[in-house]
């Protein structure tokens, strides 16, 4: 039995409790209520799905079981208005953390591919921690609590799809390109947030613009990736659809977040902030994370089938 196979009711109970979530949450603030349906769309569904792709999950078939436990108690927490219900996501997301760094070998520090695989397994620990902040109330630095609980949801996409599709493309494909993505990922997913903080301070404002284009160069090279892929007729159409929708939907969300990242220079360039992630948030759930992710699962398949 495929890993897939085991672990496959754990995606479709999260999906269909995902889903619940729309009608469920509506009493939330209309300003971040779309950031927490994107968010636990990354733990309820893309995280679970994505478990094909980790070939070290499938001998830990208990695992599974408990992530996916604690993403479903993580909506009670906006029912009862508590941190606790948080605590075990942020729990799960930081063992698998600590596994990861654990496994790292030299070859590993020296492989661009495997340590971005790597930083899948890190960054959304970081979001879980952000995303308890949140629940608890808490401001760190003196953000706002929206910026908090958008730090928390930017850890579980960028922090977590990014670097997955990116590593799995450099797996496959290697070359200097793709290794290139891969380095310009490790860096700019905490130089973003770095960046952030900087201008929340009011110093050294030019770290998140650069920030920025870093992480907007590193997934223009996966668009390209994803995209090539997609023209590959030797795969099935739908697969292809998936990597073509996967591909163009990153690009198109980079293009609006590199300006947004300019907006002190350019500020013509600019989305406002709700409408950042409202339209940038949905292209990288849905256009670029649940797509590339099905579009991996089915390669991913079709060389275990061979």
């Amino acid at each position: 039995m495929t890993t897939a196979d085991k672990f496959k009711y754990e995606w479709q109970a999260g999906l269909l409790a995902w889903a619940a979530q729309f009608w469920m949450l509506q009493s939330l603030p209309a300003e971040s209520y779309w950031v927490v349906i994107l968010l636990l769309f990354s733990a309820m569904v893309l995280m679970p799905l994505s478990r094909r792709l980790w070939n070290s999950e499938s001998r830990q078939e208990w695992r599974p079981k408990v992530e996916s436990g604690s993403a479903l108690l993580m909506t009670c927490t906006f029912f009862t208005n508590s941190a606790a219900e948080a605590i075990p996501w942020l729990l799960v997301r930081s063992a698998a953390a600590i596994e990861a760094v654990r496994n790292c070998s030299r070859k590993t520090l020296r492989d661009p591919a495997e340590l971005t695989l790597v930083s899948a397994r890190i960054f959304p620990a970081i979001g879980a921690a952000w995303f308890v902040a949140h629940r608890a109330n808490w401001t760190p630095w003196g953000f706002d609590p929206l910026i908090v609980l958008l730090t928390a949801a930017h850890f579980h996409h960028a922090g977590f799809t990014l670097p997955l599709i990116a590593g799995l493309n450099a797996k496959e494909s290697p070359s200097c390109w793709t290794r290139f993505s891969c380095v310009a990922i490790l860096l700019g997913v905490p130089l973003v947030a770095v960046g952030i903080t900087c201008t929340h301070f009011g110093a050294l404002k030019f770290v998140e613009p650069f920030g920025v284009a870093v992480l907007v160069l590193g997934a223009l090279g996966v668009a390209v990736s994803q995209v090539w892929r997609g023209l590959d007729w030797q795969r099935s159409i739908l697969t292809r659809i998936c990597f073509l929708t996967s591909g163009a939907s990153l690009f198109a969300a980079m293009v609006l977040a590199l300006g947004f990242g300019l907006r002190y220079v350019i500020p013509n360039l600019a989305l406002t902030m709700p409408q950042m992630w409202a339209i940038h948030g949905t292209l990288n759930a849905f256009g670029f994370g649940l797509c590339g992710i099905l579009a991996w699962r089915d390669a991913v398949k079709s060389a275990e089938s061979l």
